[in-house]
């Protein structure tokens, strides 16, 4: 098995130090509901794009419902044999503590029928170890997602740093071209005062030619 990174690895001490998933009530078309909770300490919306990449990869397409983003029809052995609708609703735990998402999960077994610990213990149980291990997801997701964004960075500096080198390369050529330029600028003034002095003996021997 491949080594986990020392970042990851902090980084999921740090979201496993959080509360695991727990049984409670939801509210759902104005009726309260079975549902499930879990506290995980990324910003909502990297919460919202986790579990979006992960159910995508699964092949499923949410569709909006209500307050929920739905997966219909899903077969997911870490939940159970059977195929079930999920609803996940997520909102930042509070105003002053907006990098922690509280997750709404809700399990139905078709047609609003949501499952219940007492409905389905097992089902139950099992979608806590889901959402334990969502924080997991959560987690490599946001990190891959940092990943990218300092690749980008990174590209760009090397762009940028290629872009001067080329600029250093043509002001060398320039400043060749100018030190020779200089120095042909040079010559020619010597030559040209040479050249100064020989037309003024000349002139010197002719004025002194006059009658």
């Amino acid at each position: 098995m491949k080594k986990l990174p020392l970042i990851l690895i902090a980084l999921l001490a740090y979201a496993n130090s959080f509360s695991q998933a727990f049984t409670t009530t939801a509210q759902y078309q104005k009726t309260q509901v079975p549902s499930l909770q879990i506290e995980i300490p990324f910003p909502q919306k990297t919460v919202d794009k986790a579990i979006e990449d992960k159910m995508s990869k699964l092949g499923y397409n949410d569709k909006s419902d209500h307050d929920y983003t739905l997966y219909k029809e899903v077969h997911l052995p870490e939940l159970g044999n059977g195929t079930y609708d999920l609803y996940f609703e997520t909102d930042r735990k509070s105003r002053g503590e907006k990098d922690i998402t509280t997750l709404t999960f809700l399990i139905s077994s078709g047609y609003g029928k949501f499952i219940s610990d007492t409905d389905d213990a097992t089902v139950t149980d099992n979608a806590k170890q889901f959402l334990n291990n969502l924080i997991a997801t959560v987690t490599a997701y946001d990190l891959e997602q940092q990943i990218t964004t300092q690749q980008e960075i990174v590209k760009k500096a090397d762009k940028k740093l290629s872009g001067l080198v080329s600029d250093g390369e043509d002001l060398v050529k320039k400043k060749k071209k100018l030190e020779d330029e200089i120095n042909d600028n040079s010559k020619d003034q010597t030559d040209q005062q040479a050249e100064l002095a020989r037309q003024k003996q000349i002139l010197t021997t002719l004025i002194s030619e006059r009658k």
